[in-house]
């Protein structure tokens, strides 16, 4: 099942290109994916973030 359609737009920082997609679900961290720029064929990393603030009270 491919769930990269519910990924948030991912921009390749070498190029700019939006044209990316993921290449694996785990990068060199377990925080980190892996996508592929079709741009500037690049692979790079970006850390995994859901969106929810962590507790720090």
């Amino acid at each position: 099942m491919d769930d990269s359609a519910s990924d948030p737009e991912v921009v390749c920082p070498f190029c700019g290109s939006t044209d990316t997609e993921r290449e694996s679900a785990f990068g060199s961290e377990i925080s980190k994916m892996q996508y592929y720029c079709n741009g500037c064929h690049t692979v790079f990393e970006r850390i995994k973030f859901d969106g929810k603030q962590p507790d720090t009270g």
